[in-house]
């Protein structure tokens, strides 16, 4: 009787049906087809009335995306039904069984059934749909789904397809002005950016999706790419302080682990737990290390730097955005003329009209200006802008903090175009080393210090030092002028030294094939010196010092960097480079920077970043008023009450003598004197202690 009643339920009951269908799907065929029949009929009467709450059929959905793998051959439309029904229905279904068709198709992605280059630009086209809880289900499954498609190797068909769609959703958010479209395009954009961030597309296709959105007359969309560009560098950044923070402190659990080993008993239980624990180590440290990826910047991956310089500095012209993001784009323009070394002449007197102390954020406009400087910027142009600062910023008008602001924003533009300051200029502006103020004292300082390295000779004689000086004596300081070799990098071309080093280190590495080790003679021919029968003069060293090495005009430090630009002059002008030798100078190029993140090693002054903390310098701290005072005690105290004051506080470990007294019985405080005197009190006394009382009362 109850398996006939268990049989009665089971097309009413469709979790106990899907239970029975994945332990034996055979038997309970029959019952699965009059579910799936039954799901038919409910899908097309949802059709007529697409907006309705069809509980029955999401418990239809659900139970059939389950048992899907079961039974292959009658479902094999079911997931392509779904589909369907979201896309021309997703904007006016019920919230719920919405997100139970976006789950069902979840799961079915999870288990094979559904491919997600079908199935993952249907869920951007969701992103459409009003609905925040959706949007971040969604936004999980894409990023998660992704990650998972690229982790062993590059799926290339699924990243290309979905790049172009997101291209194609910016485009709409462009064109359309539907607030659907707009929320759709920045879902895409985050996607992009977080899947950069993982290191899973981090290909010149992504970043150029990303450039697209600078442009895009929806704020928000603009200001998140924008941003990705200004904090890309610093996401690495923090990457490596935690990986390193997390490899210091394996390091350390390491070392505990061995010295707990050392003091206590040992034992063979012990010693399988070192071992277990030492393989645990070593088992995370190569999963971790397996295939080491250097990022580079984000900038560095554009396509066509130039062109996207000039338009983000034409819509920065048209003054349509409001201060904050214009700042922003004025910003990312100076990065990537700074990093590419772009010429946009229009740039400069630009910032000229924002150069006034008392404009807001004047200190990210000196840094804009100072990023935007390299060795091909005419200096002319630079000239106007120094004069500009120095007028307004360099004068005893105004205070010293923006006295320091400009000096400092004036040497880090020195720093990269040294031509761009005159004689008479920079000579007025070194009179402040002596200024009675610390923060523009260090400024000017900073300055003669930047001229005595690069061109001493614009200097007064008393600032140029005994160093520099000794350096204009012996030549070895190089007169800087515009568009020479020497103020391009590496004489002009850049990484070709690095093309001449490969060859040497091959040919010194073939020229010892097929030669063996030769041993050592006993002999004393080593003595001997042989002098040839000509008339020329032999030179004896006399000193008895082997180890002596012959005297040179210029330091040690720049031999190897004299030996690598006559390298490459030389084989600039020797060999005509090949396609392979361009190839072979690319890799180069790419070892060497790789090198450069791996050893830590600083880049050219003109590459690194400029920091709003460089322009402000050393400032003096402001004295504090009574309620910071005050918000300063109290936020030391946090976390230290039990160091303070015992005084008002009711939370004691035990009570007074006289507490206790009040809860002891009669009998034992009746021989007390105060007791007795207490009973053996006058009238009077009595009155007197009593009115005590009410006044005490009363206040």
């Amino acid at each position: 009787m109850g398996k006939r009643n268990r049989e009665a339920l089971l097309p009413t009951h469709l979790p106990q049906l899907q239970n029975l269908i994945k332990r034996d799907p055979k038997s309970y065929e029959a019952e699965f087809l009059q579910q799936y029949r039954h799901f038919q009929s409910s899908l097309a009467i949802f059709c007529l009335k697409p907006d309705e709450e069809a509980k029955e059929l999401s418990d239809l959905v659900m139970f059939m995306s389950h048992v899907l793998q079961c039974y292959p051959k009658e479902t094999a439309g079911f997931p392509e039904q779904i589909v369907d029904i979201l896309k021309e229905h997703c904007m006016v279904l019920h919230p719920e069984v919405r997100k139970t068709l976006v789950q069902a198709l979840i799961l079915m992605r999870h288990r094979g059934v559904i491919d997600n280059t079908r199935l993952l630009p249907l869920f951007f086209t969701l992103f459409k749909c009003k609905d925040k809880h959706l949007r971040e289900q969604l936004y999980t499954h894409i990023v998660t789904d992704i990650k998972t498609s690229n982790a062993k190797a590059k799926n290339n068909k699924l990243n290309k397809t979905l790049q172009s769609y997101m291209f194609t959703m910016l485009e709409s958010a462009k064109t359309g002005n539907s607030e659907e479209n707009a929320i759709a395009a920045k879902k895409s954009i985050d996607i992009c950016i977080d899947l950069y961030n993982k290191n899973v597309w981090n290909d010149a296709k992504t970043v150029n999706v990303i450039a697209e959105a600078c442009f895009s007359p929806v704020p928000k969309i603009a200001v998140t790419a924008i941003k990705f560009f200004l904090t890309s560098d610093e996401h690495e950044e923090e990457e490596s302080d935690d990986e390193e923070v997390r490899k210091k402190k394996q390091k350390i659990g390491q070392i505990k682990m061995q010295q707990a080993n050392v003091v206590s008993k040992k034992t063979k239980s012990k010693a399988r737990k070192m071992d277990a624990a030492k393989k645990k180590i070593k088992r995370k440290s190569k999963a971790k290390e397996k295939s080491e990826v250097f990022n580079f910047s984000a900038l560095h991956l554009l396509n066509d730097a130039q062109g996207f310089a000039e338009k983000l500095h034409s819509k920065l012209a048209s003054k349509e955005d409001r201060w904050e993001i214009r700042v922003m784009k004025m910003n990312l323009v100076s990065r990537v003329i700074g990093l590419h070394q772009l010429i946009i002449l229009g740039f400069y007197p630009m910032l000229i009209k924002y150069l006034q102390p008392s404009q807001k954020d004047v200190t990210m406009v000196l840094v804009s200006a100072a990023q935007a400087s390299h060795p091909l910027v005419p200096p002319d142009v630079l000239e106007t802008v120094l004069k500009a600062i120095a007028n307004n910023f360099v004068t005893d008008r105004v205070a010293n903090e923006v006295m320091a602001v400009g000096l400092n924003g004036i040497r880090e533009i020195c720093a990269r175009q040294p031509l761009a300051i005159d004689v008479t200029l920079l000579q007025d502006l070194t009179q402040y080393k002596n200024h009675r103020d610390k923060s523009v004292m260090m400024a000017a300082r900073s300055l003669i210090a930047l001229f005595r390295e690069i061109n001493p000779e614009m200097l007064m004689r008393k600032d140029r030092g005994k160093t520099a000086t000794v350096r204009m004596k012996d030549g070895s300081i190089k007169t800087v002028q515009y568009g020479s070799a020497s103020s391009l990098g590496v004489e002009g071309f850049q990484g070709i030294e690095l093309l001449e080093e490969a060859d040497i280190a091959e040919d010194e590495n073939a020229g010892w094939e097929g030669w063996e080790e030769e041993e050592e003679s006993d002999s004393d021919e080593d003595g001997w010196i042989n002098v040839g029968d000509g008339d020329e003069p032999v030179t004896i060293a006399m000193s008895d010092d082997e180890d002596e090495k012959p005297a040179t005009t210029k330091t040690e430090g720049d031999q190897p960097k004299t030996r690598r630009i006559d390298a490459a002059m030389r084989l600039a002008s020797t060999r005509i480079l090949t396609p392979a030798d361009f190839a072979k100078l690319n890799e180069l190029k790419v070892a060497n920077e790789a090198e450069i993140i791996v050893k830590g090693k600083k880049r050219p002054a003109e590459e690194r970043l400029v920091d709003e903390f460089a322009i402000l310098g050393p400032r003096k701290k402001a004295k504090q008023d009574y309620e910071e005072r005050m918000a300063s005690i109290q936020e030391g105290r946090e976390g230290r009450e039990k160091f303070g004051s015992k005084k008002g506080n009711k939370d004691r470990g035990s009570t007074t003598n006289r507490e206790k007294s009040r809860n002891k019985n009669y009998v034992m405080i009746a021989h007390k004197r105060d007791v007795v005197m207490k009973a053996k009190r006058s009238m009077k006394d009595k009155q007197v202690a009593h009115r005590a009382a009410i006044e005490k009362q009363k206040k």
